[in-house]
């Protein structure tokens, strides 16, 4: 009974957290948004983090994976191939077992909440500069083939290799037209929870968000 509850409670959550319109319809239609809270906690630092946030987060958080009970290597390597090989994650081979044995020493850790990225003297904001005029789309561009192509699609249509089977199915960034600056950098930040769709604030830096928020401008016709 209580599984059937959370299964309930998370189909409700995603059917709230994104709603933008499928395959470009009403594309007039004003864009509901609902802003909920981050997720608690992330991948604690260590060889292998990077990858942990870069594949695991596509499909689940990172309190998911320290809610399992302690796997050893070869279960976790079981864990990580059928994800690879069932659900489509793009990790390459020879990264699965950096990212096994990181796994693997995360078994016995109880994560401490995220903490906000400290921001470097050369990434504060230029008094009267606006994010979209400080970032690089060409840069962005490189930072999204690597990070979002794989659920967006090449054109931002939502439509990656797993992308459409993703529940909900990713969103359709040619959309974000009437998005403004702060909300589309807000999202890329915090992720929305009950989608797949991660908290990138401490993977890439202001200055990187503000390079792939003007990419995304460059995706609505």
């Amino acid at each position: 009974m209580r599984v059937c509850m959370v299964v309930v409670v998370f189909l409700w959550i995603s059917g709230l957290a994104w709603e933008l319109p499928a395959n470009g319809e009403n594309r007039d239609q004003q864009v509901s948004i609902l802003n909920l809270p981050p997720d608690p906690i992330s991948f604690q630092p260590g060889s292998g983090s990077e990858l942990a946030s870069r594949y695991c987060l596509m499909c689940h958080s990172a309190e998911y994976v320290y809610m399992q009970p302690p796997h050893p290597h070869g279960q976790w390597m079981e864990i990580v191939n059928k994800m690879k090989e069932s659900f489509g994650c793009p990790i390459p081979n020879e990264d699965m077992a950096q990212l096994v044995d990181y796994l693997v020493t995360q078994n016995s850790l109880q994560p401490s909440p995220s903490a906000p990225p400290a921001q470097r003297d050369d990434q504060t904001d230029t008094p009267g500069q606006s994010s979209i005029q400080s970032g690089d789309s060409q840069k962005g561009k490189s930072l999204y083939e690597r990070h979002c192509v794989t659920c967006h699609g090449p054109g931002g249509k939502g439509d990656g290799p797993i992308g459409p089977v993703l529940v909900p199915p990713a969103a359709n960034l040619t959309l974000l037209g009437k998005q403004s600056d702060k909300t589309i950098l807000d999202t890329l930040r915090k992720g929305r929870p009950g989608t797949a769709m991660p908290a990138w604030e401490h993977d890439l830096n202001p200055q990187e968000l503000n390079h792939l928020l003007s990419f995304l401008r460059t995706l609505t016709p």
